[in-house]
């Protein structure tokens, strides 16, 4: 079953002992079962000290990495 990437970086428990989340709820939003809201995106932003870019849109990391000519050719 695909889960959304921030579920591969970070274990369920560990975003439950650091957003508060429970697990049950986090095991929804990695299958894709509930979509992200907007809280919860900045919940976790705020809590993990990180960009929502770099959380949640990893093609966006990922392009802003790659120079760009590189990525036109791609």
């Amino acid at each position: 079953m695909r889960q959304h990437p921030l579920f591969i970086k970070y274990t369920r428990d560990w975003l439950h002992e650091v957003t508060g989340y429970s697990k049950g709820y986090l095991s929804r939003v990695a299958t894709g079962k509930i979509p992200l809201s907007r809280s919860f995106i900045e919940r976790v932003c705020f809590k993990l000290h990180k960009p929502e870019e770099e959380l949640f849109l990893p093609d966006a990391t990922e392009a802003q990495s790659t120079p760009a000519h590189t990525r036109n050719q791609q």
